[in-house]
């Protein structure tokens, strides 16, 4: 299994070999400002820049058609090529050189770069003119070159300008040789285009265990950079050109070739909302692809999430996960025909690492099967390619997992236009020596490919790889069901090749990286439960919460870095905030000319779906008996009094279904005056306040006390003056018999 190209291999088997005539090499050609053939990039292909000529050169390009065809005792080695530029053709000659074996992939990535390994094994004896070559009736530019190939002293059939004859033991010679193209300017004697591709040869025996390759392939619209407020991501067509590309070319002659199909719900969400009739078509496209034979479509995420950063982060205690989980198979269970395998042997395929409490989450969500990058397990890799699945240290028992090849996944997403042929052989090629590490045993191999979800596919590569894998006889495409099977699939360990591949493997250290932004998802998740709660009781107001959630779950996605992530979680906040503005309590004075009374609390609805809330008036100065609390058209519940601390309050829960609704609040005022009733609209559950007001009441009666009190003083003012006057009449009549006595 090799590696992306460049450097060490990222499941750490094998380094590219440094020779001291290599390092003087390397040092010329740093100096001319030339890439090292070793870590040169897959964009560049076999031959420099324009993958045909020698840099700096002018001359015709050479690429490949198609990968070649796999030689063998009645098959010759047959390659179409692609001659183009100005040279004639009567000017141009090829020779062809053929290669030793290569003997591990450490050696396959040197070949990468378009330098061959090992000695020359066959070669032609003279240049071949490139005018004798019959040309391609495919393509107006191209050239077939036939190649017979001699191995072991078995005389390959075929014609062709010279035959390859492969110096090996009998019994032994299958294997893949790089080969060599050169062309050269006979008038010049320069050589104008190099390429380099490999011949892979089989004997055919019918003791052939083929080497099981499980392709993964995501369906996946790129997530929008900066949704608008509050509204649905919109499908561009450039993404859904790119979508239907990818779907075109695992239809059709190629729909028997079995794969993974790895659809992303949120995907299917927007296909299925989207009006245009090309998206319409698209997701019907996708659940022909779902429907064909040996196609599997596994259940995931609503989008492709790092399912360690939300259990970890502590998002909810792993309930994000579970929401993200069955949100994506309520998606999916929505389009008839696309889950028509189901989802019994669901598997998880992720590219971070999962702890045992991840892998513990996932099981309990009735995931059984992982697919897990090479960093995501601890310990030094098997000296050979990983091709056996084992269990994890805090998985289920019942679960096994594989590593998936880092370097096919990375050829897979080749952006090489120059010569996509050629990026799918190097896949093929890679294969092919996987297989030929420990051929035709009886125990089952296999390798599993996984590119990113925001892969750039190449559909040519695609389509070449895959046309490369119809009746390959080393290498059988399966889906990861078949794969992970205990009776047609990969075992759990074992000796492969003379060397122990573990049953049991240990989840990976997991290093400090940006994560998500986890107290903004709680806030935002506890928010939503309260909406949800106050509106999910009709399918209208379901919907728009649905919709909300997928706006929060959106924002957890893999795809985005940890900005991106916290804009997706403020587009949530700002979506819900336009829902929640649809809401509000009518603040004005009412007037209490009694004692007691009974206040209408006005709510103000815009929204077209019913709304279930409680509603909470507090006051100090005001007590609140448990009567009213219904309207004519408000249904609500029998009141509830509470007084704590000098303050009433009265709480009902209502539903609210008109745009204006009314709901008459039973009170006492305590003394004469002005005073502020505070009024929520709270969600049933969750303690969401959906709306806020205030209500003054202006009290103008007059209390029993005070009315006592006025009785009494009138009763102690009439007395005092009563008394008064009483003193006063007798003071003047004795006064008068006085003055009647001095008189006489």
């Amino acid at each position: 299994m090799a590696p992306a190209r460049g450097g060490d291999r990222t499941d750490g088997r094998h380094r590219c070999p440094v020779s001291v005539g290599r390092m003087l090499f390397v040092l010329v050609v740093v100096g001319l400002g030339v890439v090292n053939a070793c870590s040169a990039p897959i964009a560049e292909g076999a031959n420099g820049p324009k993958g045909s000529a020698p840099t700096g050169s002018s001359g015709p390009a050479l690429t490949l058609l198609a990968p070649p065809t796999t030689a063998g005792p009645t098959s010759p080695f047959a390659v179409r090529l692609d001659v183009s530029g100005a040279v004639p053709r009567a000017d141009l000659s090829m020779s062809v050189s053929v290669y030793e074996a290569l003997r591990d992939p450490s050696e396959l990535d040197e070949t990468l770069g378009g330098s061959p390994v090992g000695s020359v094994v066959a070669s032609s004896d003279t240049p071949i003119a490139l005018s004798s070559l019959p040309p391609d009736p495919g393509h107006p530019n191209g050239v077939d070159l036939s190649v017979p190939v001699t191995a072991g002293g078995v005389v390959g059939t075929g014609t062709g300008p010279f035959t390859a004859d492969i110096a090996c033991p009998q019994g032994s010679c299958g294997g893949v040789y790089p080969v060599r193209l050169e062309l050269t300017d006979t008038v010049t004697q320069a050589v104008t285009a190099r390429l380099l591709t490999y011949l892979v040869y089989t004997d055919g025996g019918a003791d052939i265990e083929p080497l099981r390759f499980a392709l993964v392939v995501p369906l996946v619209l790129a997530p929008p950079s900066s949704p608008s407020s509050g509204a649905a991501p919109a499908v561009t067509s450039s993404d859904l050109d790119t979508l239907t590309n990818i779907m075109g070319t695992l239809s059709g002659t190629r729909a028997s070739v079995p794969l993974t199909l790895a659809p992303s719900p949120a995907t299917v969400a927007a296909l299925e909302g989207d009006r245009k009739p090309r998206s319409k078509a698209a997701l019907a496209s996708l659940v022909s692809l779902s429907a064909e034979t040996g196609r599997q479509t596994l259940c995931g995420s609503f989008v492709p999430v790092d399912a360690n950063a939300l259990v970890t982060a502590a998002v909810g205690g792993g309930t994000e996960l579970t929401g993200q989980v069955h949100r994506g198979a309520q998606v999916l269970d929505a389009i008839p025909g696309l889950r028509t395998n189901g989802c019994s042997d669901n598997a998880w395929v992720t590219d971070a690492t999962l702890d045992p409490a991840a892998l513990g989450a996932l099981g309990a969500l009735g995931y059984n099967d992982f697919v897990l990058p090479p960093g995501a397990v601890a310990g030094p890799a098997p000296s050979t390619t990983p091709v056996r699945r084992f269990t994890m240290v805090g998985a289920p028992r019942t679960a096994s997992a594989i590593v998936s090849d880092p370097s096919v996944s990375t050829l897979l997403q080749s952006t090489s236009r120059h010569d996509p042929a050629l990026v799918a052989d190097q896949i093929l090629a890679e294969l092919e020596l996987d297989y030929y590490e420990a051929p035709n045993t009886s125990l089952g191999r296999g390798v599993v490919a996984a590119p990113p979800v925001n892969w750039q596919a190449n559909t040519t590569v695609l389509t070449d790889v895959l046309t490369g894998l119809e009746g390959n006889p080393m290498v059988q495409a399966v889906t990861l069901a078949t794969l992970f099977s205990d009776t047609t699939g990969v075992p759990v360990g074992g000796v492969v090749g003379g060397v122990n591949q573990p049953a049991i493997r240990r989840p990976a250290a997991i290093g400090d990286a940006p994560g998500l932004p986890a107290s903004a998802i709680r806030a935002a998740r506890a928010r939503w439960t309260g909406f949800s709660s106050a509106v999910s009781g009709t399918s209208t107001g379901g919907a728009v919460a649905t919709d909300l959630g997928d706006f929060l779950l959106a924002a957890e996605s893999q795809q985005l870095t940890p900005g991106q992530q916290r804009a997706g979680v403020e587009h949530f906040e700002a979506a819900l905030d336009q829902q929640l503005a649809l809401l509000s309590i009518t603040s004005r004075q009412v007037r209490l000319t009694a004692s007691t009374g009974s206040v209408p609390i006005t709510v103000i609805k815009n929204a077209d779906y019913p709304v279930k809330a409680v509603i909470t008036v507090t006051s100090d100065n005001i007590a609140f008996s448990t009567g009213g609390g219904q309207a004519s058209n408000s249904g609500c519940t029998a009141p509830v009094v509470t007084d704590v601390g000098g303050k009433s309050s009265v709480s009902t829960l209502c539903t609210f279904v008109h745009a204006t609704n009314a709901v008459y609040i039973e009170m006492r005022s305590r003394v004469s005056g002005d005073f502020r009733m505070s009024i929520a609209l709270n969600s049933p559950h969750g303690g969401l306040q959906l709306a806020g007001g205030q209500v003054t009441v202006q009290s103008t009666s007059t209390s029993a006390v005070a009315i006592a009190l006025s009785v009494a003083a009138g009763a102690v003012l009439l007395g005092w003056w009563g008394r008064t006057v009483w003193r006063n009449r007798r003071t003047r009549r004795g006064a008068h018999r006085m003055r009647s006595g001095g008189e006489q």
